[in-house]
């Protein structure tokens, strides 16, 4: 019993092994070749399982047919007027033609082709993206979308990424391949650059400042003195309207006396008379000695003497 186990065990493993040594699957999402004693076979793009003869005689390079995507150094990009700007770019790509790229590339298995391939595709769009940084850009200024950068100088992102692919997409399809789309994934100014730009920037936010302190400085003096106005303006008109109040009393207090002259007993009667009347005017009571100012006359008034003459008996 042992030993048909064994046995099946072993027939197992044979089949295993002889499966990986005699086929290959070529999936949804793959290209694959066959090179027979140096020769390759026609791409095989439908996915299934396929029969091969083991190494050396054959030898299968598979590839991934979907968009593969690259990024780019980020280092400087001469710009027109002879300055630099550090830029990184991406791009995407994918097999077109599967015979060019195989003759294309060089590598003892997949992962190496595809290696050469992304080292040469980098070649090309290094190449051109700095032709085509060089025709459109004149500094690092033209990449600041800024409301302060000059219109003419501005860098549309979109049309510079189309030129770049347009630009690469020939020299690419003589590898067998397609660039998909290219972008733009980082704008920077270089190291040697960057103080020179610090410093611009410092002093530019130090005049703006200073402008803006002047501005405030000179609103607040014209406050202070619009304050100091309105206060002279307002001291002037109480002043004048205390004189005319004060010429009024005068003149009013300057025609009591001269009726008071006509009758000073009059005039004193009917002054105590207005005290008394204050006096009481609300509900009071007062303890006083009726001797004390106006309240003598509560005891009545005296009978004035009688002006006809006495008669003679």
């Amino acid at each position: 019993m042992k030993k048909i186990v064994n046995i099946v065990i072993f027939g197992l493993l044979l089949l295993i092994f002889g499966s990986y040594m005699f086929t290959f699957q070529v999936r949804q999402d793959e290209i694959a070749f066959v090179n027979h004693l140096g020769k390759n076979s026609p791409p095989i793009e439908e996915p299934g399982l396929r029969f091969k003869w083991p190494w050396p005689i054959q030898h299968v390079y598979k590839f991934d047919k979907r968009i593969h995507v690259k990024t780019t150094r980020y280092d400087q990009v001469m710009t027109r007027n002879g300055g630099s700007v550090m830029m990184q770019f991406y791009f995407g790509w994918k097999i077109s033609d599967p015979s060019i790229f195989m003759e294309r590339t060089n590598g003892s298995d997949s992962d190496a082709r595809m290696k050469d391939a992304e080292k040469q595709l980098l070649e090309i769009v290094d190449t051109e993206k700095n032709n085509q940084v060089n025709s459109v850009a004149s500094s690092f200024g033209s990449f600041v979308q800024g409301a302060s950068a000059k219109a003419a100088e501005k860098v549309n992102f979109d049309d510079l990424e189309k030129a770049i692919q347009d630009a690469a997409k020939g020299k690419a399809e003589n590898l067998g391949v397609e660039i998909r789309f290219v972008g733009i994934r980082k704008v920077g100014v270089p190291q040697s650059n960057l103080d020179v730009v610090l410093n611009a920037m410092v002093t530019q936010w130090t005049n703006k400042a200073g402008t803006t302190i002047h501005l405030a400085e000179q609103e607040a003096l014209a406050i202070v003195n619009k304050a100091k106005n309105d206060k002279e303006t307002a001291k002037q008109k109480a002043e004048a309207e205390a004189e005319s109040i004060r010429a009024a009393a005068q003149a009013d207090a300057l025609q009591q006396f001269k009726l008071m002259e006509q009758d000073p007993k009059l005039a004193a009667f009917l002054m105590e008379l207005q005290a008394l009347e204050k006096s009481v005017k609300k509900q009071t009571t007062l303890i006083l000695d009726d001797s004390m100012g106006p309240f003598g006359l509560l005891r009545g008034l005296d009978k004035p003497q009688s002006q006809e003459p006495a008669k003679k008996e």
